[in-house]
């Protein structure tokens, strides 16, 4: 028989669920409530201003920038997450007893080496001949960048497109030594200019990026055969392409000049001298100079290995390539921004991140990146005060992320994953990317589109997702994309490169994109807070459940 005293339990259990429900939902709601226009605007006009000089990795306007946003965590009553650092009292402090303290900053320091100038010389001797080819660069050929200065006298293998499928048993570099040796390279891979060939049908992947994760696998099959160097055959007139860099600042005084990222690379840190290959682009003067003296017809080549998907490579008897490069380089100081809220789990971690550096500023023009990408950053920032503003501490620990050098490579992620908050990439279990969440693209009619990119072991997500949409009366008209390991151009690729799953959205893709016209003219404010909005709701139910 059951007693009073039992169903007096049964009710104040029922009555404390309900009583936490609510709590849980009234937090959720002060929230969301933080999320406005008004919050939003006056952050990233401040942010894509002309002060911030177009916040090029590690200048004057990207720390401009940084002091902004640290400022802005410490305003919300965010707590720091970077490095540690130590208080400097002044002179008369000191005298007075006053030591220095070590204290977490809001940054996280990163020294790059960028590269400064460059110049080599180009050769090439037959042993049937006694003369010495010496060639001009930017006149007959170019580099890329390199390291370090490399002077190599090395043989010269033709490997094909340099082209490796496993999976399918085809391999450009079986049957020869390229150990040590200089590799002549096509584009593409077999088939790939007759999508009606067998090599097309069997190699095409019709995968988003896969064109340019293509050439970045080939050089990876090479430097593991210990190729020093590529001579990469390239279809277009390259020799016009060297007269339209010098003469672009003729052929541009009516516009704006192309934006000064472009001039220098920036590399990251490292412990060991990295292997890179040393790309050598030549004119066609130098590739026909090359093959007249060898079996070779590059369009026979092609069309046969289409067909028979049968490699063809061979050392090139007689030729020898010498290379002398030489490189100036520095070193430079740049920073990611962090906070931090703490969970009740200290070892579950949550990270939200967007790149805030940008093209920067040159000869009186500005590339302000109001969409790219001030207004993914203030999204993250405004996610912050959300979860502030609702009160409640969450189960999983927080880290919001401004990151420095997405521009120049993801290079500001990429340092976070390799050194990340904790100490321990293993626990940080999500990651939340925003890049371009303002614009629309050209043919979003009804302004309302946008895409959601995430890992496709989230099963439920999609479906979170939708429900939040409907539930919350959101006005978007979301795309889906899930892959194993989503990849791209932006900074969730520092993640899934660790296995770290990851939810990405962008808005679409404005023809104001890397031009000087991106500015806050054009932002829809109304599906950038939605989409904020969004995430909001999808991470209250990832960083507050069990």
């Amino acid at each position: 028989m059951k007693t009073i005293s039992y169903y007096l339990t049964i009710i104040c259990i029922l009555l404390f669920a309900i009583t936490a429900a609510n709590a849980q939902t009234e937090a959720l709601e002060k929230g969301l409530n933080a999320i406005t226009k008004e919050s939003s605007q006056a952050q990233l006009e401040f942010l894509s201003s002309d002060w911030m000089e177009g916040r090029a990795t590690g200048e004057k306007g990207e720390f401009i920038a940084g002091d902004y946003l640290a400022s802005m965590l410490q305003f919300l009553g965010v707590n720091p997450a970077g490095d540690k650092e130590w208080t400097q009292p002044n002179r008369k402090q000191r005298w007075s007893g006053i030591r220095s303290e070590e204290y977490t900053s809001y940054f996280q320091n990163i020294y790059m080496t960028r590269f400064k100038d460059n110049s080599s010389e180009l050769s090439i001797s037959f042993d049937k001949s006694d003369v010495e080819y010496t060639f001009n660069e930017n006149t007959h050929y170019s580099v890329s960048d390199y390291p370090v200065n490399i002077k190599a006298s090395a043989d010269l293998v033709f490997v094909g497109y340099g082209f490796v499928d496993e999976k399918n048993g085809y391999n450009d570099f079986k049957g020869v030594d390229v150990e040590n040796k200089i590799i002549l390279r096509l584009r593409g891979f077999p088939g790939h200019k007759d999508t009606n060939s067998l090599g097309y049908k069997k190699f095409h992947q019709d995968t988003r990026y896969w064109s340019y994760y293509l050439e970045r696998e080939k050089d990876k099959y090479a430097l593991k055969n210990g190729a020093v160097g590529i001579i990469e055959v390239l279809e277009s007139d390259i020799t016009k392409y060297w007269a339209l860099e010098k003469d672009f600042e003729k052929v541009s005084q009516q516009e704006a000049p192309r934006s000064p990222i472009y001039e220098h690379k920036l590399v990251l840190p490292s412990d060991t001298l990295k292997e890179e290959l040393l790309h050598i682009y030549p004119s066609k003067s130098i590739v026909n100079k090359i093959v007249e003296t060898q079996n070779i017809d590059f369009d026979t080549f092609e069309k046969t290995v289409a067909s028979k998907i049968k490699p063809q490579s061979a050392a090139l008897k007689g030729v020898q390539i010498n290379i002398d490069y030489k490189v100036e380089t520095e070193i430079i100081k740049a920073r990611n921004v962090l906070g931090v809220i703490e969970g009740e789990n200290k070892d579950e971690i949550v990270v939200i991140g967007g790149h805030y550096d940008h093209l920067g500023a040159a000869d009186g023009f500005v590339w302000n990146g109001a969409d790219d990408n001030a207004s993914g950053t203030i999204g993250v920032w405004m996610l912050a005060k959300a979860f502030k503003a609702s009160g409640i501490t969450p189960r999983k620990t927080i880290v919001f992320a401004a990151w420095t050098g997405e521009e120049k490579g993801l290079l500001g992620s990429e340092y976070f994953a390799d050194h990340p908050f904790g100490d321990n990439i293993n626990n940080i279990k999500f990651y939340v990317n925003f890049d371009m969440i303002s614009k629309d693209s050209e043919d979003d009619t009804l302004k309302n589109q946008a895409r959601m990119t995430y890992t496709s072991s989230l099963t439920d997500l999609e479906e979170l997702t939708k429900k939040n949409i409907e539930k919350y009366n959101l006005n978007l008209d979301l795309s889906y994309r899930s892959s194993e390991k989503p990849r791209g151009g932006s900074d969730h690729s520092s993640f899934s490169a660790k296995d770290v799953p990851i939810m990405y959205f962008m808005a679409g893709f404005p023809i104001t994109y890397h031009t000087q016209e991106d500015q806050t003219s054009d932002i829809n404010w109304d599906k950038m807070v939605d989409i904020i909005k969004l995430s909001y709701l999808n991470l209250w139910n990832i960083v507050n459940e069990e």
